[in-house]
């Protein structure tokens, strides 16, 4: 077990815990309501990780990646043809 799902499983324990405690244990009324709501909301937000690396995710992500290579524009020296080779917009030919 990762250390990933640890802290998952031990964020959503912590959060069931306090909000069976402020059900069960705290006097009813506003700061029960408060723990209660908290701890809901943190439950709620462990799920926002949960696929994220997951193989869905990554299949995902390759394929923006690619999309990505061959709509951006090429990378390196630019342009690519060294300064003096270039007169009024013409590539100089080599003379060898």
């Amino acid at each position: 077990m990762t250390g990933r799902v640890k802290a998952y499983y031990g964020i959503r324990v912590a959060a069931l815990t306090c909000f069976v405690l402020a059900a069960t244990v705290l006097p009813s009324g506003v700061p029960a309501g408060i723990v209660a709501a908290a701890a809901g909301i943190a439950g709620l937000l462990t799920c926002i990780g949960v696929n994220a690396g997951g193989p869905g995710e990554q299949a995902g992500a390759r394929e923006e990646g690619v999309r990505y290579e061959q709509s951006r524009a090429p990378q390196g020296d630019w342009p690519p043809y060294p300064d003096g080779k270039v007169i009024d917009g013409e590539v100089l030919k080599d003379q060898d």
